[in-house]
């Protein structure tokens, strides 16, 4: 018996709502600016098999890799080693993880002495060990210089902390009582999920509610489904590049065929560039994530995000490309870096048959500052990502400065990183013409100038640099970005990953890249001319030079 129309949007929206009040129990009680300001940081519902039923708008490519998260540990645990008041741990990229700073807890949810589904959190910690504070090293080539590994574990053990886990963690962060604080508010998210769960089960009844996750699954796949048959069949191929690996300058291959069959899309990532020894390898579990986002973005964005979503598509990433690679190699860049360019690549593939649904390439790059040091007695670690500009739509323009595709962070306020860090931001602000002109225009890039109070240690993670975003239909390429430190009024040009030593007082310069164009410029409205001149956005002499360039 299928559940009424009614009744199934009431109860998707209940647990739709725990995830997100999760979210919110996760934002408020955690220590770190970065999971208390920009809420770097995602939760999500599972039921009984470890299918996903529901998440919060949170961070995509933490979302993507949570069902394998749960797969791993169902398989790690087996049926009966889980008992309530557990919650499981892990970080390993080569277990369901994605990097290493970000820490996933699962929360078996029992009832009637069975588990009626799990409650999951994951969330990024500004510094889990490692060679470098922040644990994203510009230059690593192997996993164990970017941090503390942590295989599927009980954190907790029928409610009770695991003491000795805990202080493995504790002796191997540069800011124990931050991550100690942070751990505490995923556990306490989980706990608020499980009531909710509970509470929501108990209200409608086992049957009822085993009834709503089948029938729920099966609504979002039916949805997906009838959105790929409006797809032309046929194969599609897109290919982009990394700026580099972090090691060497040699730019790094993305490949991928999209074959859509009826109410099938499969994905294959042969000709893909090998495995690197460097951190630009993406983990199975991220280009996972990301060919989950993409696909969604070109179908039906408002099916409700679920396991059903996935069940049409097929992925195939050969074992050994940087897209799924060997177990001892490093991956810190993989998940903010090349996730964004994975997504890149389909959005090629698919602007090719839906060129209506598709917008030009935005920012790429996550554009990720980590700096850390000695603060008094202790020490500090500061991680910040920087939006960039979006790429023009089909029938709007490009949102300017904005985190987008596979992050979806907040700022965090200047008077809070001036407060909690030995930092001082001398410049926030929109880059003029950093956008690619279009009859709809690409969105603006951000420079951040911040003044190091103390010697410390910067890393940069960021692409974008070398190849610009590209403009589609005509559109024209936004600018790349640029990474500096200005000492005693000298400029050291940085490449696009980096780690190095900073001196009190230099200022660490980023520029980041703006959004293609879609659309000849000729076609653009006047009146949004005019606006983007009296805004200051684009100049006059940028226009005008447009007017007069090849395409006219």
């Amino acid at each position: 018996m299928r559940i009424d129309p009614v009744r199934l949007e009431v109860m998707k929206n209940l647990f739709i709502s725990i995830t997100e009040e999760m979210g919110a129990v996760l934002k408020r009680a955690s220590y770190s600016p970065n999971i208390k300001e920009r809420m770097d940081a995602s939760c999500a519902l599972f039921d009984w098999k470890g299918r996903l039923v529901a998440q919060a708008e949170h961070i995509p490519v933490h979302l993507g890799s949570m069902p394998l998260a749960i797969q791993v540990i169902k398989k790690f645990y087996g049926e009966n080693e889980l008992e309530e008041g557990d919650q499981v741990i892990l970080n390993d990229p080569y277990s369901g993880g994605s990097h290493l700073p970000d820490i996933t807890l699962i929360k078996p949810v029992f009832l009637k002495e069975e588990i009626a589904g799990y409650v999951v959190n994951k969330a990024h910690h500004a510094d889990i060990g490692g060679m470098s504070p922040g644990s994203m090293p510009g230059t690593s080539s192997e996993i164990f210089q970017e941090g503390l590994r942590i295989p599927p574990s009980k954190l907790l053990i029928r409610g009770k902390e695991n003491r000795d886990l805990f202080r493995i963690i504790e002796f191997n962060t540069r800011t124990p009582e931050e991550r100690l604080g942070d751990l505490r508010a995923q556990i306490a998210a989980n706990n608020l999920g499980e009531r909710r769960l509970i509470s929501a089960v108990k209200k409608y009844g086992v049957e009822l509610y085993r009834q709503f996750v089948d029938e729920m699954i099966a609504y979002s796949e039916r949805r997906m489904r009838k959105a790929i048959r409006e797809i032309p069949n046929g194969v599609y191929w897109g290919e982009d590049y990394m700026d580099n690996d972090g090691t060497s300058d040699d730019p790094i291959k993305v490949v991928c065929t999209v074959k859509v069959e009826n109410e099938t899309i499969s994905v294959d990532f042969t000709g893909t560039s090998t495995e690197r020894e460097a951190n630009i390898n993406a983990p199975y579990s991220v280009t996972l994530s990301s060919v989950y986002y993409a696909v969604r973005c070109v179908t039906d964005p408002y099916v409700p995000p679920n396991h059903g979503c996935y069940i049409p598509l097929s992925i195939n990433i050969p074992k050994g490309t940087f897209l799924n690679p060997s177990r001892y190699l490093a991956v810190s860049a993989g998940n903010v870096e090349t996730s964004q360019r994975i997504v890149d690549v389909l959005f090629i593939a698919f602007s090719k048959v839906i060129p209506e649904r598709v917008p030009a390439q935005s920012c790429g790059s996550m554009n990720n500052v980590l700096i850390g040091g000695r603060k008094g007695k202790g020490a500090f670690t500061y991680y910040e990502t920087i939006g960039g500009g979006q790429g023009a739509r089909p029938k709007m323009d490009g949102q300017d400065g904005i985190h987008d595709h596979m992050t979806n962070t907040a700022n965090t306020p200047v008077e809070v990183i001036e407060t909690a860090y030995p930092i001082f931001i001398e410049r926030y602000e929109l880059i003029p013409d950093s956008c690619g002109l279009g009859k709809m225009r690409g969105g603006l890039g951000i420079k951040r100038v911040i003044r190091i109070l103390t010697d410390a240690t910067l890393s940069v993670q960021s692409e974008r640099r070398k190849f610009r975003p590209v403009g589609l239909h005509g559109g024209k390429d936004g600018s790349p970005g640029r990474n500096y430190v200005i000492r005693e009024g000298k400029v050291l040009t940085l490449p696009s990953k980096v780690t190095i030593g900073v001196k009190k007082n230099d200022l660490i310069v980023i520029e980041t890249p703006g959004g293609g164009g879609y659309g000849l410029v000729k076609e653009r409205d006047r009146v949004l001319i005019e606006r983007d001149i009296v805004e200051g956005k684009v100049t006059m002499e940028k226009y005008e030079a447009s007017f007069h360039g090849p395409s006219f």
